[in-house]
């Protein structure tokens, strides 16, 4: 338990180093947040080219990965991919993970993706709103996105999502 202390607080380290090397470029920052499975890192490398591993499992990502791309404005923009968060993940694991989320709180603003195909997305919403709440990034500017909409079978589902989530963005990252 030391041992992995130690190497937390070293991650920590590490991370304060590279965002202070970020922070003297002044390029707005936005974290991708949200459950697990939810399509963050797949959304990570279609905005940037990036590779980094999207699979369809629990934690497929565990640490974080910041990619820079340009927007059609031609401005910059820092995307970081965030550790998926899961409903009753036991304390000492949300400890754990703090290292690796401390990016959403640093973050200019969020990108909050959720899996629209999903029965329980509201609940995967308010779960990510909660674990964001206990960092203290619930205050960010944060854009709403409902991602896997070619996957939603029940035809008023997005008409649904829309009502609650007026403006949310309603996207197929593996379709496009």
């Amino acid at each position: 338990i030391d041992r992995c202390k130690r190497e937390l607080e070293q991650v920590r380290k590490q991370r304060r180093t590279q965002r202070k090397e970020r922070e003297k470029l002044e390029t707005p920052h936005a974290a991708i947040v949200g459950y697990t499975n939810a399509g963050k890192s797949t959304l990570l490398n279609a905005l940037s080219g990036a590779d980094v591993m999207a699979k369809d499992m629990l934690f497929a990502t565990l640490d974080t990965t910041t990619r820079r791309i340009d927007l059609p404005d031609g401005q910059p923009l820092l995307l970081t991919d965030t550790v998926g968060f899961v409903r009753n993940l036991p304390h000492r694991l949300v400890e754990a993970f703090k290292a690796t989320l401390e990016e959403a709180v640093l973050a200019d603003f969020l990108i909050h993706v959720l899996d629209a195909s999903q029965p329980e997305v509201l609940e995967f919403y308010e779960t990510t709103r909660s674990v964001l709440a206990e960092l203290g990034a619930d205050s960010r500017r944060t854009l709403i996105v409902f991602n896997k909409i070619d996957a939603i079978t029940d035809a008023d589902t997005i008409p649904a999502l829309r009502d609650g989530f007026p403006d949310a963005v309603f996207i197929s990252v593996k379709s496009g």
